[in-house]
């Protein structure tokens, strides 16, 4: 592991003598094993500092070297880590089928793997924010219908049918989104208990009948400042590891408890009050060899084609990003024991649910310019706006919107935007936007996952997000909120 100044702060016993020392310079390293490859030692650096500055979430680069006396090639894979980058090296060996061929030692094809898993996630992506697009307007169209059909007597019991259904499609287009997604963590203060609660909803029709799952939580549990989503994705891998480590069967065990941590030196956190999330079951369990190489990207012991290795090494990033630590315990035949300590603070749990919620007052006189290239989302938003009282100048795209705002000027209260458009995106047009008017309030929105739609501060100051599909009544006491200037956070 090396911090962000390129200092090696720990490293495994594995190196062969006088190659690395914690202490020493990781830009030194490369010199030494790359004489006649600069531009590579180039490139691993240039790619560590982008790992670093959360710029990309993983790095994986083939490396040709000469390491003790042999010449040889390393497959570097860098990965972010509290104290600054996790980096771990695989020899790679010549295959017998070719002179120029070279595939990990121990771990072959694995980067091909990640390759497709990083392609199957954009994929997916993609067709979730199309379908968050049809949702929409299902949910807004049958919302409006309910509306009107209130004010006459009782609804259609059918229409109410077609709003559920798309508020639970909504709920799983979140959820594979949320899931997929490579976006930098929003750490807000939760309850450990009503994520594991979530999570349970979505495991026990996936986990099978032949294994059961036993909730244990902790009537005080103290809270955490982490991403809830991020702590999903955790349990989710950690359970679907502990299932297929009883094929004929068994039990997972979730826990919950707070913990004091004394000042004995036995953990590597300092001492003071955590709460602990514990995952255990009564499996295979692992050997010492599996244990010391567990965490390690692209390691597995799943069969070909089975796993990619990337799931835990993804657990022990999202840990560390959340100021903890994981501790494992297992053996061979005795099951497996994952303890996740994270820091317990005093405040007060942030209520998601607020952010769904519609404010008393959700109409108004403003005008709104929406840039959306999809024209059936774009009618319906400017359907529900104008009866809202709003007076709205719709846009197909980027160039539309700004001559709108050039030809109506300082009238324009607000600009609603998706972010992906062809030709400009949103966050361009908002730049363009805010060149000419910076006082103009933004809100964006979008059904894609891409990590940069969330990152920390890409958004700019003053700017909300709404994430597809769009509710009606969220839409509009989003679009109040903004314009009356009230706190305001992502709406999911």
């Amino acid at each position: 592991m090396v911090d962000t100044n390129g200092v090696i702060q720990s490293l495994d016993g594995l190196w062969p003598a006088g190659t690395l020392a914690a202490g020493g310079s990781y830009d030194r390293f490369l010199d030494d094993i790359c004489p006649d490859h600069p531009e590579r030692a180039a490139a691993v650096r240039a790619g560590i500092r982008a790992v670093a500055s959360a710029h990309i979430d993983t790095l994986t680069l083939e490396i040709p070297c000469r390491l003790a006396d042999r010449d040889i090639r390393l497959l570097l894979a860098a990965a972010p880590c509290r104290q600054g980058v996790l980096l771990t090296h695989t020899e790679m060996i010549q295959t017998a089928t070719s002179d120029s061929r070279f595939e990990p030692a121990t771990l072959p094809n694995s980067v091909d793997k990640a390759h497709k898993m990083e392609a199957l996630g954009r994929l997916t992506s993609g067709v979730a924010h199309d379908f968050a697009n049809l949702l929409t307007l299902i949910s807004g169209y049958s919302e409006m219908l309910l509306d009107r059909l209130r004010a006459q007597g009782p609804p259609l019991l059918e229409l109410e049918e077609i709003c559920k259904a798309a508020t639970r499609g909504a709920s799983m287009t979140a959820q594979i989104l949320d899931f997929i997604r490579n976006q930098a963590a929003e750490p807000r203060i939760v309850n450990l208990n009503t994520v594991v609660a979530d999570v349970e909803k979505l495991l026990r029709p996936i986990i099978g009948e032949h294994i059961s799952l036993v909730m244990d939580l902790s009537l005080d549990l103290g809270n955490v400042k982490a991403d809830p989503e991020q702590i999903t994705r955790v349990i989710l891998n950690l359970v679907f590891n502990a299932r297929d480590a009883m094929p004929g069967g068994g039990e997972i065990v979730v826990r919950t408890a707070n913990l004091d941590l004394q000042p004995d030196g036995a953990h590597r956190l300092p001492a003071g009050r955590y709460v602990l999330l514990t995952l255990s079951d009564n499996g295979l369990g692992m050997d010492a060899e599996t244990l010391h190489h567990l965490f390690q990207p692209f390691f597995t012991t799943k069969q070909r084609g089975k796993g990619t290795g990337l799931g835990l090494s993804t657990v022990y990033g999202i840990v560390q990003q959340s100021r903890g630590d994981i501790w494992v315990r297992s053996g061979p035949g005795k099951g497996t024991v994952f303890d996740i300590c994270l820091p317990r603070v005093e405040e007060s749990v942030e209520n998601p649910a607020s952010l769904d919620t519609p404010c008393a007052v959700s109409r108004g006189a403003e005008t709104i310019l929406v840039a959306e290239d999809e024209e059936s989302v774009r009618g319906l938003i400017k359907h529900l706006l104008t009866a809202r009282g709003y007076r709205v100048l719709d846009a197909l795209d980027g160039r539309e919107a700004l001559r709108l705002l050039a030809q109506h000027g300082t009238s324009i209260d607000l600009l609603l935007t998706d972010m992906v458009m062809p030709g400009m995106s949103g966050r361009e047009l908002a730049d363009k936007v805010l060149a000419a008017r910076p006082d103009l309030k933004i809100i964006y929105m979008s059904g894609y996952a891409d990590d940069m739609l969330l990152h920390a501060g890409a958004l700019g100051t003053g700017a909300a997000f709404l994430r597809k599909p769009l509710r009606p009544d969220v839409l509009a006491s989003r679009i109040r909120e903004v314009l009356d200037g009230r706190a305001y956070r992502t709406a999911q």
